[in-house]
């Protein structure tokens, strides 16, 4: 089990020049926004223009704070995200185009190579204690919006987190976690596509 603190968390631009993102985790290690097997990472969105191209990649987006982000599809249609939206799923080679809502937003963003890994992305609330079980070959948890959340595996190692702090673990490891205010936990699961 891996603690990521928030304030840790390496800042780099976008692959388009537009902003900067806070990376949360990458793999392999030391790779680059060309040869990533995965990444998860979070950025301050403060202007209105286009994502950039990531062809071959599959992406999930979801809004930690802000009142929303309009994004504009490559078929025409229209996805509103909101702090209360489940993660939008779309190709990294759409051309995509956001306009914020209502003032600056912060996003989660998970991308994984097509044919290398396939992810899985939900919002949970948890009031009081959860278990999640997991089979995953990576899961990660972060605090999205909360004051603490405690997380214990099943090995009897426990951790708190405060928010946008995460923790990740490689093995298929059950966890179980607390929050007696009430947190918002954003999950991850991460396998190598082909596995069981």
């Amino acid at each position: 089990m891996h603690i990521l603190s928030a304030c840790d968390y390496p800042t780099t631009p976008w692959k388009n020049g537009g902003g900067t993102t806070r990376q949360i985790l990458i793999a392999p290690p030391g790779a680059t926004l060309e040869d990533f097997d995965y990444r998860i990472s979070m950025a301050s969105v403060a202007s209105d223009g286009p994502f950039s191209y990531f062809p071959g990649v599959d992406r999930q987006l979801l809004l930690l704070d802000g009142k929303g982000l309009l994004l504009q599809r490559g078929d025409g249609s229209n996805s509103l995200l909101q702090i209360d939206s489940q993660p939008l799923a779309f190709p990294g080679e759409e051309a995509i185009t956001s306009q914020l809502q209502d003032g600056p937003v912060t996003d989660f963003n998970v991308m994984t190579r097509r044919g290398r890994y396939r992810q899985q992305t939900e919002r949970l609330t948890v009031q009081g204690k959860l278990n999640v079980h997991s089979d995953d070959e990576v899961l990660l948890l972060m605090l999205a919006a909360g004051s603490t959340l405690e997380v214990y595996r099943e090995d009897g190692r426990h951790c708190q987190l405060r928010t946008h702090d995460a923790v990740w673990q490689a093995l298929a490891v059950g966890l179980t976690l607390f929050s007696a205010e009430g947190a918002d936990v954003i999950v991850v699961r991460l396998n190598r596509q082909g596995a069981a």
